[in-house]
């Protein structure tokens, strides 16, 4: 399976919205309640919501077959907000591959520490990459609790 990773862009709001509606309700099912998926994603996918956050960030899409199958962003402090991959295409590179490019780009631009919010789900990919659990923390949304981790890599530089 051939993987092209490019920028992202304000045009990859609705794709995107489909890969996190899709990623949150079917990639975490074995993790999180379907009340705990719903008040994280909703009931639809939001493009029109998704398009406007995606006016000023920055990161890296996945595509496979010329269809997008994930993405990542990085903020100049090192926080990656959004980390996602298509259900179907989980355990098959396609986070990994993004991810080399946003730790990468993230030492290209002298950023000393990584940061994110990691759900059940993306804990043990960040583990794999190296990433320390800092803090367990729940978070609630429309009134259900939902428990991640706040995670954090140091970026050594030769």
């Amino acid at each position: 399976m051939a993987i092209h990773i490019r920028p992202l862009t304000a045009e990859d709001g609705e794709a995107a919205a489909a890969i996190f509606f899709d990623a949150v309700h079917k990639g975490t099912a074995d993790v999180y309640s379907a009340a705990q998926r719903r008040a994280w994603a909703g009931a639809a996918p939001s493009p029109t919501r998704w398009r406007k956050r995606f006016a000023d960030v920055s990161g890296v899409a996945a595509e496979v077959d010329g269809v997008m199958a994930g993405f990542m962003t990085l903020d100049a402090d090192g926080y990656i907000d959004l980390a996602f991959v298509r259900s179907d295409l989980s355990g098959r590179g396609v986070g990994r591959a993004i991810y080399d490019r946003i730790e990468a780009r993230a030492r290209a631009e002298g950023i000393a520490r990584l940061t994110t919010e990691a759900s059940k789900k993306a804990r043990p990919f960040f583990e794999r990459m190296g990433w320390q659990v800092d803090a367990e923390q729940t978070v609630v949304k429309d009134g259900v609790r939902l428990t991640n981790f706040q995670m954090s890599k140091p970026l050594a530089f030769d």
